[in-house]
Order: structure tokens, then sequence, then C-alpha cells
């Protein structure tokens, strides 16, 4: 047997995180993936945002070799259950849980802006015959995040012996932040007039202050952006409060710079009839 060689690289993107990699995924093989891997000589490695598999060269004629016709697609499948406590509210999610998953695949060839190294992500059924297929009695009743399925027919067809500029395959699948109404809850004693939310970027608009109360029946002032904003581990936006004495004159700036949306803060509001998810942002005077 020679050396073991990098055969496939799938990493994780994520828009949330600061340095763009997802966080604390755990990745379990499905149906005859494991089996099939092992048989393989192949080796696993995962750091919760990259799935990384090792191999000798012939590894990939392998795990070609070893299919039934009786079973369908030869894939390799693993579950992807996400374990960062920022990652449930901090991710766009597609799926409607908990009746729907996420199904991870290469995009179907001559797909519209298809490209070979991205992973497409669309929602699933649990009760689809493909994903009914690949998750064991326990998984209905805490279901994975997505399922990452690879067609074996998606490789080259050779291992890295006949072309190792090849190797590894690298994939990414891309997640992006939840975007959410940023809502500035403001408590305390606010006398002073025309008071509002400035985006020193100039992007963003926010609604003027109204009054409103917390579930408990706390007052305070809301003031709400017009536009979703994405969420994000270290927002780079700067947003200041001021005020317009008389509504004219020169703004008095009373906070320089108000804090970001964090991800667990979420709440869900009706804004213009339409149910939207809302991140509070608490600030005290």
């Amino acid at each position: 047997m020679g050396p073991y060689l990098p055969l496939l690289r799938i990493d994780v993107e994520h828009g949330y995180y600061a340095d763009g990699r997802c966080r604390g995924l755990r990745f379990v093989p499905a149906g005859t993936t494991a089996e099939r891997l092992r048989r393989a000589d192949t080796l696993v490695r995962t750091d919760g945002g990259t799935l990384l598999v090792h191999g000798p060269a012939e590894a990939i004629e392998r795990l070609r070799a070893d299919t039934d016709p009786d079973d369908g697609e030869a894939a390799l499948d693993w579950l992807v259950h996400a374990t960062d406590d920022d990652f449930a509210c901090g991710t766009e999610d597609l799926a409607d849980r908990p009746r729907e998953l996420l199904w991870v695949a290469p995009a179907a060839p001559g797909a519209l802006g298809a490209d070979d190294a991205t992973l497409v992500a669309t929602p699933r059924a649990l009760d689809a015959p493909e994903v009914t297929a690949l998750l064991a009695p326990g998984d209905r009743w805490l279901p994975p995040f997505a399922l990452l399925h690879l067609p074996l027919p998606s490789l080259p067809a050779h291992g890295p012996a006949d072309n190792a500029t090849a190797w590894p395959v690298q994939r990414r699948w891309p997640l992006a932040p939840r975007a959410t109404v940023w809502k500035y809850c403001l408590f305390g004693d606010w006398p002073e007039p025309a008071l509002a939310v400035v985006d020193l970027a100039g992007e963003t608009e926010f609604s003027a202050p109204a009054p409103d109360r917390l579930d408990n029946g706390t007052p305070m002032l809301a003031i709400r952006s017009r536009v979703r904003l994405p969420l994000a581990q270290r927002s780079p936006r700067r947003f200041q409060l001021r005020s317009r004495p008389d509504g004219a004159g020169s703004p008095k700036v009373l906070i320089r710079r108000l804090p970001t949306a964090a991800a667990q803060l979420l709440a869900r509001e009706t804004i213009d009839g339409q149910p939207t998810i809302v991140s509070e942002i608490h600030v005290h005077r």
C-alpha cells in the first residue's frame, strides 16, 4: 500500500462567522458510507467546518468497484448535525423544520449558474424515499440539519496515481447568515427630541421611534430597520443614536456606536401584515 493522500476536501463557508468558516458541525456517515470507506482503506477527519478524506491512490477505484446495482446510485452520505450555540439563530435556513432538512449535493448537470466546486442545498422532506433510506429511527426524533450527498460519479474517474493535479477534489458548501429586522429597544428616560438611528455608511434607513412594550409590560421606545440586515459574529455596521433639537440645527450624537444584533436575541413580529423575525437590541439609560 502506498502513502495516504488527500482525496476529498469539503469546506463549509458561513457568512455569520468572522473568518467565514463554519463552526461546530458534526459529520456522521449514513447508510453504507462508513463501511464503504473502511473497505477502501480511507481515513476521515473533520474539524467542525471541514470534512477531509485521505486514502491510498487506489482508493477511488476501490470505491467505484465496491457498488451494488441493486442499491441504486453509489454515493457517500453524511448526516450533518449543528452543535455551535450561534448556528441555529445565525443561519438562514431554507428548510421547514421539523418536517424538512437540507439536502446538500452537487448541482444538477446543466443547471443555470452551476459551479462544479459548489454544493447546492435544497429543502427535502424527511419522508422522501432518498432521505428515509439514510436516516436511523432516532434521527426522525432529532433530525440533522442537513444530509450531505456526494455521488461517486461526481468524482474524477481515476485516483491520484493517474492524475495527481486533480486531487484532492475540493468542494464548498456556502451558508448564508440569517437576515433580520434590527429593533433597537430604548429603555429609560429619553426626553431628547427627534431621536433617530443613523447609519454612518448611509446604506440603511430606520423608522421613527414608536412606543412599545416587552412581553412583561416594560415600556420602551422601538426603532426598527426598514430592511432586513444580516447577522454577524463581528458586524462591521456602525450605527449612531442621534437627536436633532426642535427638528432643526446640527444633530447631537447621544450614542457614538450602537451595539449590533446578537444571534440569540430573536423575536417574531408582524410587520406590514407579514410575520417577521426581529433581532432585539436593548439599549438602557
